[in-house]
């Protein structure tokens, strides 16, 4: 047997834990969730039913810049009106590069398009299909 592996969740260590909730909640629309470790520096939000983001405090000031090549990825069947959503909510998206407001194609012929969260940290939002797969 091989090994079966599924994304669970992704930790980011956030400098203003409240700012960064806001942000992951707000403006990206991600769900809170029960934090079950019960610690006040760790929040915690859902997507895609199974998969979870944990903020954690700790991070110190200021942020450090990061590279575009270090993101992780959303999928989206609604490309067009998610970044409009992402535009009525202040954030600025950028291609490969880096014009603003705008997005690229992968070499699959994938639309996508990168923006930042306020620890610096990349976010790509990409193309899929309305059944989730992408390219």
């Amino acid at each position: 047997m091989r090994a079966e592996f599924r994304i669970n969740h992704l930790a980011l260590v956030v400098r203003d834990l409240a700012k960064s909730a806001a942000f992951y909640g707000e403006v990206l629309g991600l769900k809170e969730i029960e934090n079950r470790t019960k610690r006040p520096t760790i929040r915690w939000f859902a997507f895609d039913g199974n998969r979870e983001i944990h903020l954690i405090s700790g991070a110190g000031d200021p942020a450090p810049e990061r590279p575009i090549s270090e993101h992780w990825c959303l999928s989206t069947p609604h490309f067009d009106a998610t970044l409009e959503y992402l535009s009525a909510k202040g954030v600025r998206c950028r291609n490969l590069s880096g014009e603003m407001d705008t997005f690229n194609y992968r070499g699959d012929g994938v639309r996508q398009t990168y923006f930042q969260d306020p620890d610096n940290y990349w976010i790509e939002i990409c193309e899929a299909h309305p059944d989730g797969t992408v390219g």
